[in-house]
C-alpha cells in the first residue's frame, strides 16, 4: 500500500523573544498509509497537535518536508493549495470554540461545499449538507439551529460532518475526544471507524488517551518534547514497548480488572517534562532516564528500525 501522506525532517519552532526558540516540533520523520489510521501519542505540551496543524498546513514549516500525494504541500502554487484543502480536513478538539456560535449548522456544513463546489446548486448542498448530519447521528431539523443548542457529543458530530462535507481523503483528527465524557467518547471514536470504512479515509488521530488509541489506530507513533520516540504497529507498541519512555506510559493504562489493577508494577517517571524552548541538544528523555549513560548527554539518538517496522530512538538499541 503506497504512502498518502510522508513527513521528513520536519520542524516547526516559535520564536518567543530575540534570543529564546521553542522546537515545538523538532526533526519528526514517518509516513502513513492510504486507508491507514496512524495514532500519535505523548504527554501535554509534546508537539503533537503543532505536528498535525503543520501536516494540514494550518502552520508553515521551519523546516522540513511534508508531502501529500507525492507533492510536497510547502511548495503548492494557489490552485493545488486549494485542492490540497479540500483533500485534508480537521477536527479539532474543542467542539465548543470550533464551531462560530453565530452560524447555523447548515452554513458551517455548507461553507466548505461553497468554496470548493460553486458549481452545485443551493438544492444539491442542502440535500448534501442533511445526509451528511444522518451520516453523523443528527437530523434534518439540527439544519436551522446554533451550535449553543447542542451538547458536546452532538457538536463534535457537526464537526465531523463539515470535515466529511468536502469529501477529503485524509483528516487530521486533533484530540477529537478529549472534551467529552467517556460514554460519548466510545461513540465518536466507533463512528470515525465506521466513516473510514465507508469513504476509505486516512487518519491521523492525535490523542493522549492510550486506551482508545490502540482501538482505532494500525500504528502509533509516541512522541516527547517535539521528537519520535518510537513508531511501530499498534499490537508490537502494546505488547512490547522498547522506549523507556513508552514503557512508562503502557504500565500506566488502566486495567478494568480491580485485582490486576492493584498488583500491577507502574513505572513513575521522576522530575516535570523539561521547557522546549531552547532545550539540550542531545537525548530529550535523558532527564527522566533510569537507563541515561554518558553518550546520551554528548549524542541525540536517530530513529531506527531495530526490528521490521519497528523504530526506536534509543541508544540502548
Amino acid at each position: 500500500m503506497e504512502n498518502l501522506v510522508e513527513v521528513k525532517n520536519l520542524k516547526k519552532y516559535f520564536r518567543i523573544r530575540k534570543n529564546k526558540i521553542l522546537k515545538a516540533v523538532d526533526d519528526v520523520s514517518f509516513s502513513i498509509k492510504k486507508g491507514e489510521t496512524l495514532g500519535l501519542v505523548g504527554e501535554s505540551g509534546c508537539g503533537k497537535t503543532t505536528c498535525g496543524r503543520t501536516i494540514a498546513r494550518l502552520y508553515s514549516a521551519t523546516d522540513g518536508i511534508v508531502k501529500f500525494n507525492g507533492e510536497d504541500i510547502h511548495k503548492l502554487n494557489k490552485a493545488n493549495l486549494k485542492s490540497f484543502k479540500k483533500d485534508m480536513q480537521m477536527i479539532f478538539q474543542d467542539p465548543y470554540a470550533s464551531l462560530n456560535p453565530r452560524m447555523t449548522v447548515g452554513s458551517i456544513i455548507l461553507e466548505g461545499l461553497e468554496v470548493h463546489y460553486p458549481e452545485l446548486t443551493a438544492k444539491n448542498k442542502n440535500d448534501r449538507a442533511y445526509k451528511l448530519l444522518e451520516l453523523v447521528g443528527l437530523n434534518k431539523e439540527h439544519f436551522q439551529r446554533f451550535p449553543h443548542e447542542f451538547s458536546g457529543g452532538q457538536r463534535q458530530r457537526i464537526g465531523i460532518a463539515r470535515a466529511l462535507a468536502v469529501e477529503p481523503k485524509c483528516i487530521v483528527c486533533d484530540e477529537p475526544i478529549s472534551a467529552l465524557d467517556v460514554s460519548i467518547q466510545a461513540q465518536i471514536v466507533n463512528l470515525l471507524i465506521k466513516l473510514q470504512k465507508d469513504f476509505g479515509l486516512t487518519y491521523l488521530f492525535i490523542a493522549h488517551d492510550l486506551s482508545m488509541v490502540k482501538h482505532i489506530s494500525d500504528r502509533v507513533g509516541v512522541m516527547y518534547l517535539g521528537a519520535l520516540m518510537e513508531i511501530t504497529s499498534s499490537k508490537k507498541l502494546y505488547s512490547n514497548p522498547l522506549h523507556p519512555y513508552t514503557k512508562a506510559l503502557i504500565s500506566a493504562i488502566p486495567i478494568p480488572d480491580p485485582d490486576i489493577e492493584e498488583n500491577k508494577k507502574v513505572i513513575k517517571l521522576e522530575g516535570e517534562v523539561p521547557s522546549p524552548i531552547n532545550p539540550k541538544p542531545w537525548c530529550k528523555f535523558s532527564e527522566r532516564c533510569k537507563y541515561v549513560s554518558k553518550k546520551c548527554r554528548e549524542i541525540p539518538p536517530k530513529l531506527k528500525e531495530v526490528e521490521k517496522d519497528h523504530f526506536v530512538a534509543c541508544h540502548l538499541f
